[in-house]
């Protein structure tokens, strides 16, 4: 499993948001947790500054896991290449990104089980918001169906050998390694997402996955 926590938080108005305090512990720790409870998970790479790697091996004690810490990259696909080198005889790779604290070990597993089968695998949740087509200034050129539309998110899950060739291969731009996969012409399923996995790009992110866990929390002990 790869665990992307290199990014600046540039939109986090001067919070870092790997640290910043999610139900009383640091963001980043909710997806090494769950990482921790997933059975066939051998190996967790965490991407992330090198002036942070002692601290982050110290928060993953905390949560009963055991990680390697490389130094990110340039770009995304850099960063999720660095992990690879990690682990270069991974038959599976799991890659999610840490600003997603609330991925449960549930939507893990499935995408996993389905990387099995399938050999690249993103869980998607569908677009609910009508979509627009805009020309460059603005202006509506036409509204999108979209029916045919999803919204992806991390983990995504990969075949080892065919997440290492996308890497090997593909050297234009990509926003995620799914992109890099299908640039290849190799097929992508998708799984069924979570709207709650959301990822913490601003403070606003922050408050609501806040009210999201506590949310959670309040259900799991009335249940309880």
């Amino acid at each position: 499993m790869i665990v992307l926590a290199a990014g600046s938080s540039s939109r986090m108005a001067g919070i870092d948001k790997i640290w910043a305090d999610l139900g009383g512990v640091a963001l980043l720790a909710h997806a090494l947790r769950a990482a921790s409870m997933l059975i066939g998970v051998t190996d967790v790479v965490v991407v992330s500054s090198g002036a942070r790697h002692a601290d982050i091996t110290a928060l993953a004690s905390t949560v009963g896991v055991e990680v390697r810490c490389v130094e990110g990259g340039a770009r995304r696909q850099d960063s999720v290449a660095r992990g690879i080198e990690a682990a270069p005889d991974a038959d599976y790779y799991l890659v999610h990104d840490g600003a997603r604290p609330l991925a449960s070990t549930a939507l893990f597993t499935r995408v996993l089980d389905a990387a099995r089968m399938h050999a690249a695998v993103v869980p998607a949740v569908p677009v609910v918001d009508t979509v627009k087509r805009l020309d460059g200034h603005g202006r509506v050129l036409e509204t999108v169906d979209r029916s045919a539309l999803a919204a992806v998110q991390t983990p995504q899950g990969f075949a080892g050998e065919l997440l290492r060739r996308a890497h090997r291969e593909v050297t234009a731009d990509a926003t995620d390694d799914a992109s890099m996969v299908e640039a290849m012409g190799e097929p992508v399923v998708t799984v069924t997402g979570d709207s709650a996995n959301l990822k913490v790009t601003t403070p606003r992110d922050l408050v609501i996955a806040r009210a999201l866990l506590a949310a959670a929390s309040d259900r799991d002990g009335s249940e309880g």
